[in-house]
């Protein structure tokens, strides 16, 4: 499979393949980098980790893949370069896509109650088909949702955790600090590069940890 042909009846296979690279590429960074990121989110008090439950390591391991980009690239490009010449093909499609997934924040417009969801960037204001099984079957017109999403081409799936998110949340003093460096009319250019939505993932993210949002989400592999 090349990386341009992605196919919405390959989902199971696709997720697999990312929860399986995820857990390869989160044994690699250092402990160094492990606690610079646990600090990014507040999860570091006095040089020792400090989760209140599975969601916050959810949450530190997804920013470690996506948005920690200490050389300029994240933690899935770095796993691709080191190690393509023992991945296969579809692998190395998927980490190539994953080396370019941005953190989004997006509004449900509908659902096909089975696999797909219309959704619709916040701030770029583009739309885009999801495939998700879970939330295809879960989700309410309206709902706002942030998380990595990795574009593969017809549609993108979800990567990593998300958040549920409200009025408060996107009011938090991290999350309006971030926003407020960045000129409205430079919205579509800005968030369009991952470098900068990593800031957008680290505001978000490390609001919800303090505000203890955590407390109202689990993931489910599927």
């Amino acid at each position: 499979m090349s990386e341009n042909h992605f196919q919405v009846a390959d989902y199971q296979n696709i997720r697999r393949s990312l929860i399986d690279l995820h857990q390869k590429i989160i044994k690699h960074p250092s402990s160094k980098d492990v606690k610079i990121c646990a600090k990014h989110l507040g999860l570091l008090h006095k040089k020792a980790f400090n989760f209140r439950n599975d969601t916050e390591v959810d949450l530190l391991t997804d920013y470690m893949v996506y948005a920690f980009r200490p050389n300029g690239f994240n933690m899935a490009e770095k796993y691709l370069r080191v190690n393509k010449q023992k991945l296969n093909a579809f692998d190395q499609a998927l980490l190539s896509r994953m080396c370019l997934g941005r953190y989004t924040v997006f509004q449900i417009e509908g659902s096909n109650q089975i696999e797909e969801v219309t959704a619709v960037d916040v701030f770029i204001k583009t739309q885009f088909t999801l495939v998700d099984h879970q939330l295809a079957k879960s989700a309410k017109k309206g709902m706002v949702i942030a998380g990595h999403i990795v574009d593969l081409g017809e549609f993108c799936i979800q990567s990593g955790a998300s958040l549920p998110l409200d009025k408060a949340l996107l009011e938090a003093n991290e999350v309006i600090n971030t926003l407020g460096r960045v000129d409205e009319e430079d919205f579509v250019d800005y968030f369009l590069t991952p470098a900068n939505s990593a800031k957008l993932a680290r505001a978000i993210i490390s609001a919800s940890i303090r505000m203890g949002y955590t407390e109202k989400v689990a993931y489910h592999e599927i």
